[in-house]
């Protein structure tokens, strides 16, 4: 057990992300079976951290604005968000620090839901429809979307052609919008507000603040908790990223690559 817990802290944040929500989508699963194998009575638990869109379920569970992202509806829902995720972090962002994914990560989910809130309490369509949002979607669109729009020119290969990750980004957007009329109206408003977080903290990745109030209390507990780069080191950091947000990461030199690796904070 000491050793499964050690190996749990050594991990990446995405991975560590990836066996939570592995492990939250088994509980109730393995809590059911022990209820019915002793003839009680059954109880869904993500009943207690799904969102609803009502505003009084707001007030009474604010934690439900994060808390839904930890569950997902069965197998298939759940594999394909961590292979998403697994797969971008993998290759794509390892260039980011853990407090920086953290940050794309659980504001996604955040936008996502707020989305999620206001679109079915403003638009006449979804009047009187208050079906609850599960799944960690709207969290992994920000991260992929942060991917496509901050290195937009670099390849990847989908078996039997390449495509740049910004068309790539611009067709998961796309189908989520035109989805809307015919199934799972809410996850897919949900994952736009996670893509648009995951958009525009791109645009603004080197600003000191780049999302208003919630920013600022991120970066202050950030700052709480991490010592300072020095000004030499950062300002070469801040010339490669902006190399990456041109050309790609790709374009990267060996040294440039290695030099990001050793500087990036993983606590």
């Amino acid at each position: 057990m000491e050793l499964g817990f050690r190996y749990f802290l050594n991990q990446p944040f995405f991975k560590k992300i990836i066996i939570i929500n592995i492990i939250v989508f088994l509980l109730p699963l393995v809590l059911n079976t022990f209820l019915f194998l002793f003839n009680l009575k059954l109880f869904s638990l993500i009943d207690y951290f799904d969102l609803h869109p009502g505003i009084g379920d707001i007030i009474r569970s604010p934690w439900t604005l994060i808390s839904y992202s930890f569950f997902h509806i069965d197998f298939f829902h759940i594999f394909w968000n961590m292979l998403i995720l697994y797969v971008v972090c993998k290759h794509f962002l390892n260039f980011l620090t853990n407090k920086k994914l953290i940050e794309i990560y659980f504001y996604g989910a955040l936008m996502g839901g707020l989305f999620f809130v206001i679109s079915y309490n403003i638009f006449p369509v979804f009047k009187n429809a208050f079906s609850p949002l599960i799944g960690s979607s709207a969290a992994v669109y920000a991260v992929l979307i942060f991917a496509c729009s901050y290195m937009p020119n670099t390849r990847v290969n989908l078996i039997f052609f390449d495509i740049r990750l910004k068309y790539l980004g611009l067709f998961y957007v796309l189908l989520s919008l035109i989805q809307i009329p015919f199934s799972n109206a809410g996850g897919n408003i949900a994952h736009l507000g996670g893509a648009f977080y995951g958009f525009y903290y791109a645009k603004n990745f080197n600003k000191e603040y780049s999302f208003s109030t919630f920013n600022i209390f991120f970066r202050y507990i950030k700052n709480l908790s991490s010592s300072k780069q020095s000004g030499s080191n950062q300002k070469k950091i801040d010339n490669i990223l902006d190399k990456i947000s041109k050309s790609g990461y790709e374009s990267l030199s060996k040294s440039e690559k290695d030099f990001l690796f050793k500087n990036s904070d993983n606590d």
